[in-house]
């Protein structure tokens, strides 16, 4: 069934006599389409027909010397045709697209899209200040006033737009972006190690490089020095520039408690129920939603809205209590998690750009807690750029006159 086939409806009719298969080569004959016509059983057969055909049934049938007969109507048509007496459900569907029509001039729903580093709250008091708030009339407001009122306010948003659906507002920011610091060329400085590794490759954009692929650093060590060379050797300094990769070494050690607890539902909870109307909260129960000791309070919220397409200020609040029992946690989930932890070390010492080559988990109990290390080989970039001091200044001052010296 297909929902145009539903909407226009159809009928299920019998045709009985001598030879009622005539009826259905008459159809044919008509251009009417039939469909789930069953052989003739008992001199009689059934079919079904789209429903502005039915009122042929009984005179065809009985042009041919049959009798037709409407069994059963289907779809949209017979279903408003067993309602057309309702009157209170004509009423109250009467209501509920009133309720949507007038609900549509107001805002029940904000969406918020595009803040990474501004919070949600101090959007949503912005704007509230602006009066994009929930039950706020929208047809009378001002666009570019909201917006020039918000940007005001949260100076972190350089633009921003409200989009209007229904009752459902739709804010799209776009945040302010930092701008580096702009460094003066003459502020002179190397590129260091930050720690010990093995070279990889040394990328010296700006500088002399003063290592090379396969060698071993220590940390503070220089890797690109800040002056520059020519034919005649040192010919003043620079703000070295560049990128170091290297191969690196973690051994990483943490412990916890060998015991550690943890939760087991009983599933003997129950279940509390509440009305939100716009702004005001109706609870169907009379003594605190505190929850008590040993149990976790899990809120489920049921708006009556359609995202992007409608929403209206009645929300359904389910609370459920969920009884536990605390318990021993066993020595696996006790070591997945200290593993996990040391990974996420792991990950934020070598940043973004590095990658784990290779690693290996151990894990030991010993007084009475469990001790895990982790060793592992990365590859990052180790390059840290170090201001001059006045030695370092004076240093390369010192061979750029040499090196003037000896051309002479």
């Amino acid at each position: 069934m297909t929902w145009a086939r539903y909407i226009t409806g159809w009928v299920t009719a019998r045709v009985t006599g001598a030879a009622p298969e005539k009826f259905l080569c008459a159809l044919a004959e008509r251009g009417i389409p039939f469909w789930e016509a069953g052989p003739p059983v008992d001199y009689a057969l059934t079919v079904r027909i789209p429903w502005r055909a039915a009122r042929l049934v009984e005179p065809l049938a009985a042009s041919l010397g049959c009798e037709g007969t409407i069994l059963r109507r289907h779809g949209l048509p017979a279903l408003a045709r067993r309602l057309k007496n309702r009157y209170f459900l004509w009423a109250g569907f009467a209501l509920v697209l009133g309720l949507l029509y007038v609900g549509s001039a107001f805002i029940w729903e904000i969406e918020i899209e595009g803040n990474d580093t501004v919070p949600d709250g101090v959007i949503r008091q912005a704007l509230s200040q602006c009066g994009v708030d929930i039950g706020a009339y929208w047809p009378a407001m001002s666009q570019d006033a909201v917006r020039n009122g918000v940007i005001l306010r949260v100076p972190e948003i350089r633009w921003m737009t409200v989009t209007m659906r229904g009752s459902h507002a739709r804010v799209i920011i776009r945040e302010r972006y930092e701008h580096l610091p702009v460094v003066p060329e003459r502020e002179y400085a190397n590129i260091v190690a930050a720690k010990a590794g093995l070279i990889e490759h040394v990328d010296a954009f700006q500088g002399t490089a003063e290592t090379e692929e396969t060698k071993a650093v220590l940390p503070g060590e220089t890797l690109i020095g800040g002056y520059i060379t020519g034919r005649i050797g040192v010919q003043g300094p620079v703000r070295a520039v560049g990128a170091v990769t290297a191969r690196t070494w973690y051994e990483l050690t943490a412990k916890m408690p060998a015991q550690a607890m943890e939760k087991t539902y009983t599933g003997r909870g129950h279940t509390r129920w509440a009305l939100v109307i716009g702004k005001t909260r109706i609870n169907f129960y009379k003594d605190s939603s505190i929850c008590p000791a040993g149990c976790d309070k899990i809120i489920e919220e049921y708006p009556l809205a359609k995202n992007g397409l409608f929403a209206l200020p009645l929300m359904l609040v389910k609370i459920t209590y969920a009884p536990y029992e605390a318990s021993v946690a066993e020595d696996s989930d006790l070591r997945g998690e200290l593993e996990a932890r040391l990974r996420e070390t792991l990950a934020d010492a070598i940043g973004e750009d590095g990658e784990v080559l290779s690693s290996r988990f151990s894990a030991s109990m010993e007084d009475g807690a469990l001790y895990g290390t982790l060793r592992a080989e990365c590859r990052e970039k180790i390059g840290q750029t170090v201001p001059f001091t006045d030695e370092d200044l004076a240093e390369v001052q010192d061979k750029v006159l040499h090196a003037k010296e000896q051309w002479q």
